[in-house]
């Protein structure tokens, strides 16, 4: 029996799932000690106008390869909460991003309203890039000083908002539109004691949370807004938990999945001009890692935040000249992190960021 043709792979699949919308993914390909990964970093589709979707769950995917084409089919829980099935093949390929990424045309299936699950609204570019509409929340003379001066200051903490950072200024965006509540502030890692709860995967109730010490903020400093639009390739790339989970599959999570971050090179800024952010190449900051952390071992929950206390990575694939499914076809079963030695985040002594 001959394999069917990329087409008829396409068609079969919408024939058998539900409600399947053509759509678009933006991931990376990383490596761990003895696994390989496919992280996506954001599903888009057209409902009118274009709105993206950030995963917040996954599952490893399921890789299939035939005499010429391949195929990817991944579980993803998105941000809003429903559950997509997603799946896309090695002729759908669009655009090799900067960041290491690459995107390509899928297919969305899902049983519940897509649209209404959207983190937020964006734009598709010429080069394959994405435009993500985002908000930099701030007091009201804050905004004030960054609508004159047409660009962003980075800042030296760390997401937890506890160290100062050395090799690398943030500027940090959230898709949330306005900050009014202790849930809103815990979203983008701030609360008004100083402290958030995080929970192992196995944990049996709310009372084992783990404090976690983040930045003291309170609502009435996150009045004002700044809008702006942000290209997905310049947004840092999210640590990420394992969940070990006990009688069932494991599955990953993207920590922080409202915090969006552009990285700059120390004392450079962010211009923005019309509400579009660009930043050039030689004031890019950028690393080729993220953090894996054990979401079920207290160490494992606080390594994300803390972005120095671990020595578990995944390691970015930099896949520029050819496609995810070429590498991993070419490279199967091979050590991928042995010889990797990434710059890490460095930081300052004394803690204190300077901006």
């Amino acid at each position: 029996m001959s394999s069917p043709t990329e087409a008829e792979f396409i068609d079969h699949w919408r024939e058998i799932r539900p409600n399947v919308i053509d759509g678009f993914i933006k991931f990376k390909l990383v490596h761990a000690e003895g696994t390989s990964l496919l992280v996506p970093d954001l599903l888009a589709a057209d409902f009118g106008g274009m709105r993206w979707f950030q995963p917040k769950f996954f599952y490893a995917p399921q890789l299939s390869f035939w005499d010429s084409y391949a195929a990817a089919d991944i579980g993803i829980e998105v941000s809003g909460g429903p559950l997509v099935n997603v799946r896309f093949t090695s002729g759908g390929l669009v655009a090799s991003l900067s960041d290491s990424s690459q995107v390509y045309r899928c297919l969305i299936s899902t049983s519940a309203d897509l649209a209404g699950s959207a983190d937020g609204t964006c734009s598709l570019e010429p080069s394959g890039d994405f435009r993500l509409d985002l908000f930099h929340h701030t007091t009201d003379q804050a905004a004030e000083a960054i609508q004159a001066s047409g660009h962003f200051r980075g800042s030296y903490w760390n997401v937890q908002g506890t160290r100062a950072l050395k090799n690398v200024a943030y500027v940090y965006f959230t898709s949330l539109q306005s900050i009014t509540s202790e849930q809103d502030l815990a979203k983008i890692a701030m609360a008004s004691t100083g402290f958030i709860g995080l929970l192992k995967t196995n944990a049996a109730s709310e009372k084992e949370a783990i404090p976690l010490k983040v930045y003291r903020q309170s609502t009435l400093d996150r009045t004002a807004t700044v809008p702006v639009s942000v290209p997905a390739s310049l947004v840092a790339s999210q640590h990420v938990y394992l969940h070990p989970a006990r009688g069932q599959a494991v599955y990953y999570e993207a920590c922080n999945p409202d915090i969006y971050r552009v990285g700059l090179q120390p004392g450079k800024v962010a211009p923005f001009i019309d509400g579009m952010l660009n930043v050039s190449e030689e004031d890019r900051k950028r690393f080729e890692y993220v953090v894996l952390g054990n979401a079920d071992t207290e160490a494992g929950l606080i390594a994300p935040f803390d972005e120095e206390e671990t020595k578990s990575l995944l390691h970015i694939e930099t896949c520029t000249r050819q496609s995810l499914f070429d590498f991993w076809r070419s490279h199967a079963n091979s050590d991928q992190v042995t010889g990797r030695v990434p710059e890490l985040l460095v930081f300052k002594d004394g803690g204190q960021a300077d901006a």
